[in-house]
């Protein structure tokens, strides 16, 4: 037994706290202080923009307008809400990029908003407040004219980013793909929002009319319980597999006919299925399959999303304890089979095959789903990815009951779609399921084609950095990576390659790009290295469905080494916990390369390795007497907050009160999603402090933000915060080396709170969440372990060894 095992809070509850609301900050920003003439200017644009509105839908029921924020109005403080677009006037029925909002009203409230407009003073005044301070005090009306860069009407066809052409090129050259009809919410007043309802029940008709070319995507509950009770067509003749009728008028035809609705936001092109992509070298020698131990039937167990499991395991309830069995055997693909085989060995034999690189204690066993036929065969099983997605909810949730399996691999990326949007209907799909069925999808990051390839990644720093700005090729990862619940793993080389690096990002590995609410990938794992002769190896073996072992290549074959580790987690500890405890616990473990652990790099890392390389769940679960880890794993509700007090170790204080030591912080979160507001899809944010006391009694925050891909801003706008400095997002970390000893008090407190954004309530039933925070002692000496578990108890804190606990979390 470890000196100083991961803790657990085990009545979490007890330190809920009743949320302290900000109080207003008086009146708002004026963006033109100072600036009057232009103010007049911008007033006067405005007003020609909603005039020109006004004329050209005055007959209309309902007018769609977009309100463009300011790069510097992005926060929720700025937006027209008060003011100009109130709820009584119009309703937020969506949202596109960052600050593109989109208000569906009547010709009677646009023509209100111009009057708001208009009464925006051009002279601002000055009062004294109750110090008997002057201080400059804009209308509502002057600030958030002032927020708002511009204003327009909302156009789908705008907002598609591909051609008609285009459509008819990427419709025609594979059939799975289909027209998505992104609808809006529905609006809150009741004559406009009963007749919008009446437009997505014709727009479901038409829709159903065409199954096999468009997909209504109602993202928002009030328009899904409309399209899921339209009702269904009498009679319809599914054309023969494989013979899709989409002629180029259909397609153009269906195109203006939705793009015309002021129901619908967007018409997308679905993105496609793949092939596997990952490079094999074969071996003549016989696979030596170990003898199962006798512990194995107690080993985790790992779905293996993929095109079948084959070769002299598979019929072993050993390695293989339950198959989906979709695809018949006459349907299946000798590239798919090998592809599913090879990932279910390093699941099941990875250690043999690859010993000293795997632990034998993280071998699991599989469920293999075999949702993947050949090409040739796919349209037989899959009229589109929604089909595929309605199979792997189906197979996924059998597989978790018959085994208890929550991991999944899924070692397959699609062809992303001319004017494809940065979250795919894939990843949206994936976020929901795993949110539904408590599982984790562990996804491959993607690779780069042979003629795509990075060179080798340099030993020194500043040569790496010339080498990636020289990259020419998109060189960023494939969807479903960007899946926001879910993890992605990238790869690394292995050690003992000639040329590469060991744990520097390997030459074909996608790197993660900015996407809405998330940085990704989440971890690296060993991929297969490049080898740079023919009698080199890639220092990563699977076997193929003949039994042969052979080098492989791909972070297809990263994805389930990092799957082998979450799944034994789970298993390790003895109680149920929550995704995102593993998903804390994970990224609080992972460690970056030294290849990549250089200040010069930081700002890049993470977009190659995520958190980094994970160790053995030994390692993660065991500790040492210098160190304490502890889990808390809760249920943020409304209008509550956590404030989980602690007292620093005694013997990292210093006669003065100072205190000193690393401390770190890790933050995972169940997003609120909301796909109809686009890249502002995540409504709530939560986020981590941790705080000292004050000589008065207040707390501040004593440690940083390490999930951004930047520090050191003085200043940032919203879309900073959102992209580069990580709000929003669903995993955070924090932490601080205090080499000296700070402030002049032991008490601290571990702090979560939430904010959501304007106009926005968190649900009800509240945000799940987990944090992992770690004290130690950077010597290795004191005994920070006992010291702090015996402060905790005497405080009421229940504490628990992690894997032996009996109750983790509570319910609401």
């Amino acid at each position: 037994m470890a000196d100083g095992p991961v803790q657990i809070v085990l009545n979490p509850q007890s330190f809920r706290e009743a949320r302290r609301t900000p109080q207003g900050g008086g009146a708002g920003k004026d963006f033109y202080k100072g600036h009057n003439d232009e103010f007049v200017a911008h007033q006067s644009s405005l007003l020609d923009a909603l005039a020109g509105i006004l004329q050209r839908r005055s007959e209309r029921e309902r007018v769609n307008v977009t309100v463009q924020m300011r790069p510097d109005a992005l926060a929720k403080s700025h937006r027209p809400f008060r003011s100009l677009f109130t709820p009584r006037r119009a309703s937020h029925v969506g949202t596109g990029n960052y600050g593109e909002l989109i208000f569906a009203l009547s010709p009677v409230a646009l023509a209100e908003v111009m009057g708001q407009v208009q009464r925006a003073e051009t002279e601002v005044m000055w009062r004294t407040n109750a110090r008997g301070v002057s201080v400059y005090s804009p209308s509502p009306a002057r600030s958030e004219s002032s927020a708002v860069e511009h204003i327009r009407e909302w156009s789908p066809s705008d907002a598609r980013g591909y051609s008609l052409d285009d459509a008819v090129a990427w419709l025609s050259q594979d059939t799975s793909g289909k027209l998505v009809v992104d609808l809006l919410d529905l609006p809150n007043q009741g004559e406009m929002r009963e007749a919008s309802a009446r437009e997505v029940l014709r727009l479901a008709a038409v829709a159903r009319s065409r199954p096999d070319l468009v997909r209504l995507d109602s993202a928002s509950p009030t328009t899904r319980v409309l399209v899921e009770a339209s009702p269904q067509p009498e009679l319809r003749l599914k054309p023969p597999a494989g013979r899709i009728l989409r002629s180029e008028n259909l397609i153009r035809e269906s195109i203006r006919l939705f793009e015309t609705s002021e129901a619908v936001k967007r018409v997308r092109l679905q993105d496609i299925i793949e092939p596997n992509d990952g490079t094999v070298t074969s071996s003549s020698e016989d696979a030596q399959l170990p003898v199962p131990s006798l512990g194995s039937v107690d080993r985790a167990v790992v779905g293996v999303i993929d095109g079948g499991v084959a070769g002299p395991f598979a019929n072993s309830s050993h390695y293989v304890v339950g198959r989906a069995g979709l695809v018949a055997a006459e349907h299946r693909g000798l590239d798919q089979v090998n592809h599913g085989t090879r990932i279910a060995s390093l699941v099941a034999l990875g250690s043999a095959l690859n010993p000293g690189l795997l632990p034998p204690s993280e071998d699991c066993r599989v469920y293999d789903l075999d949702l993947f036929p050949g090409r040739a065969y796919r349209d037989l099983y899959y009229a589109s990815l929604d089909d595929f997605l309605d199979e792997v909810r189906a197979s996924v949730d059998r597989a978790k009951s018959e085994t208890g399996a929550r991991v999944f691999n899924l070692s397959y990326n699609l062809r992303r779609a001319p004017g494809g949007s940065p979250y795919s209907l894939a990843a949206e799909g994936l976020d929901q399921i795993a949110v539904d069925l408590d599982v984790v999808f562990v996804i491959s990051a993607g690779n780069l084609s042979a003629i795509e390839e990075r060179e080798e990644w340099p030993p020194r720093t500043e040569d790496a950095l010339a080498m990636l700005a020289r990259v020419q090729v998109d060189d960023g990862m494939r969807p479903p990576a960007e899946s926001i619940t879910n993890v992605t793993v990238a790869s690394v080389n292995p050690p003992g390659m000639l040329l590469g690096i060991e744990g520097a990002p390997t030459r074909y590995s996608r790197r993660g790009t900015m996407v809405p609410s998330a940085q990704k990938p989440d971890f690296a794992a060993v991929g297969g290295g490049t080898p740079s002769s023919g009698r080199e190896t890639s220092g990563l073996r699977a076997v193929d469905s003949f039994g042969q072992p052979g080098d492989v290549q791909g972070t297809s074959f990263a994805a389930p080494l990092v799957s082998r580790y979450v799944a034994t987690l789970d298993a390790t500890i003895a109680s149920d916990v929550s995704r995102e405890l593993l998903i804390a616990l994970a990224a609080h473990s992972a460690a970056v390369p030294t290849a990549l652990d250089d200040r010069r790099l930081r700002s890049i890392s993470s977009s190659f390795v995520g958190r980094g390389v994970l160790p053995s769940v030994e390692e993660t679960l065991d500790g040492t007497p210098h160190r304490i880890s502890i889990v808390l794993s809760d249920t943020i509700l409304p209008g509550r907050c956590v404030e989980f007090p602690f007292t620093w170790p005694p013997s990292l204080v210093t006669p003065e009160g100072a205190c000193r030591g690393n401390v770190r912080l890790t933050l995972a979160t169940q997003p609120a999603i909301a796909n109809v507001h686009g890249w502002e899809r995540v409504r709530v944010n939560l986020d981590g402090a941790i705080k000292q006391a004050n000589a008065n009694g207040t707390f501040n925050s004593k440690a940083e933000a390490t999930h951004q891909f930047f520090s050191g801003f003085t200043y940032a706008n919203e879309r900073s915060l959102s992209t580069e400095l990580g709000k929003w997002f669903p995993l955070k970390s924090y932490g601080r080396s205090i080499q000296r000893g700070i402030g002049e008090s032991a008490d601290w407190r571990l702090d979560v709170n939430y904010l959501t954004r304007a106009g926005e309530a968190i649900p009800t039933r509240g945000i799940a969440f987990a944090a992992v925070l770690t004290i130690e002692d950077p010597d290795g000496t004191a005994p920070v372990f006992d010291e702090m578990r015996a402060s905790l108890t005497s405080i009421g804190v229940s504490l628990s060894d992690l894997r032996t606990a009996i109750r983790v979390g509570v319910t609401t």
